[in-house]
């Protein structure tokens, strides 16, 4: 059956579903790309600029225009702002904690399987009271501005 001969309602919701599913994917690619990128910045700058404050606001804000442009409206596609702008958040602070993790780290053993030293750096140095403010408004932002730019 195709779309042309299917019910109104059938071919909305098909339509919808899509949206919501571009949404998604172009939402976590925002993420994975403000992550990387403004992970690489923390780390190259040193162990002073960890705190996250503007990082964490600036992957919210992104990944929920993201979201809410090509996702349309719906509170399920918001509603994916809040763990996508959460994992951004995480994926530019354990970066970061690479970069200072250990003498010859770096962000590459990460990925290939050895996250111990990362996670261990970021855990014991880095993750303080205010970065969990900080993820907290970062995934809030993710589903807030989700919900104003599909309006």
């Amino acid at each position: 059956m195709s779309e042309a001969s299917q019910p109104a309602g059938t071919a909305l919701m098909v339509r919808i579903e899509r949206r919501t599913g571009l949404g998604v994917a172009a939402g976590a690619a925002a993420a994975t790309a403000a992550g990387l990128l403004l992970g690489a910045l923390q780390g190259g700058t040193g162990r002073q600029s960890h705190e996250l404050g503007f990082w964490a606001l600036a992957i919210g804000l992104l990944v929920g225009a993201v979201l809410g442009k090509v996702g349309g409206r719906g509170r399920a596609v918001a509603l994916w702002g809040i763990p996508l702008a959460l994992a951004g958040v995480a994926l530019a602070q354990l970066l970061a904690a690479a970069s200072q993790a250990a003498p010859g780290y770096s962000a590459l053993d990460l990925f290939t399987g050895h996250p111990g030293p990362a996670l261990d750096y970021w855990w014991t140095e880095i993750l303080g009271r205010n970065d969990v403010t900080f993820y907290t408004v970062a995934g809030l932002e993710g589903y807030l501005v989700a919900q104003r730019v599909a309006e």
